[in-house]
């Protein structure tokens, strides 16, 4: 589907840096700038890609994540609708040298500045490079507190936050939820996520069903993400 002209400006005056471009460097962006669809689970950038360029959630959400060598996904982050990204313009900042990868997690609509393009404004506008390097500060800091929890946080604490989490999202206690998505969403193992699952059955916490979670005590579940107390009760 093409974009007129008025939209693809209307979406790019939305972007933080755009007032402080020039008028070269506005056309410029006109110019190689685009929007693209991607349908539910599809590969929006990988590491065997070109580098892809800076971009905006129009509609939809992307995962964000890395792949250790035996396949296991970890996620970094997720960007949602109006949010922005800068790690898949990683190839315009030499300091970066780790891979990262972005699936879309719904039909989701992206404005992406191209690298080349970026690489430009970066070298030539230093408040396109400010905000380039604030938005890496940002995205380091999702990736380190991730990094913590996955270290530090023990696996019962992040699965009643995940399961919490998620009945906010859809606002009922019945969650459609598989071991293997919450494995993924908490970067652990099936394995020990099913034995943390049963256990927190067993206690009255949660019940279990094929495809499907069913909250049946909250407050447990919020105490134990607090760190209050942990699954594994006698």
């Amino acid at each position: 589907m093409s974009i007129s002209s008025s939209e693809m400006r209307s979406q790019l005056a939305a972007l933080p840096f755009w007032g402080r471009l020039s008028a070269e460097e506005q056309n410029a962006a006109l110019a190689c700038a685009q929007i693209k669809n991607y349908a539910k689970g599809s590969l929006i950038y990988g590491n065997d890609q070109a580098c892809l360029g800076f971009i905006r959630v129009l509609q939809g959400a992307v995962r964000v994540f890395m792949l250790s060598e035996e396949g296991r996904e970890i996620l970094l982050y997720r960007v949602e609708s109006g949010d922005m990204d800068v790690l898949s313009a990683s190839c315009v900042m030499k300091a970066i040298t780790f891979e990262t990868q972005m699936v879309a997690e719904s039909d989701t609509r992206l404005l992406i500045v191209p690298a080349a393009c970026l690489a430009g404004f970066k070298q030539d506008n230093v408040h396109v490079r400010c905000f380039i390097f604030e938005k890496l500060g940002e995205r380091f800091s999702d990736v380190m507190r991730e990094m913590q929890s996955i270290l530090f946080t023990r696996v019962d604490r992040r699965i009643a936050a995940a399961l919490l989490q998620k009945r906010q999202q859809l606002q009922s206690p019945v969650l459609p939820l598989t071991h293997e998505q919450i494995a993924r969403e908490i970067n652990s193992s099936r394995e020990v996520v099913s034995r943390t699952l049963k256990e927190m059955e067993r206690q009255g916490q949660i019940s279990l069903g094929r495809g499907r979670i069913r909250l049946q005590d909250a407050e447990a579940l919020q105490e134990m993400a607090a760190g209050n107390f942990s699954a594994y009760r006698p």
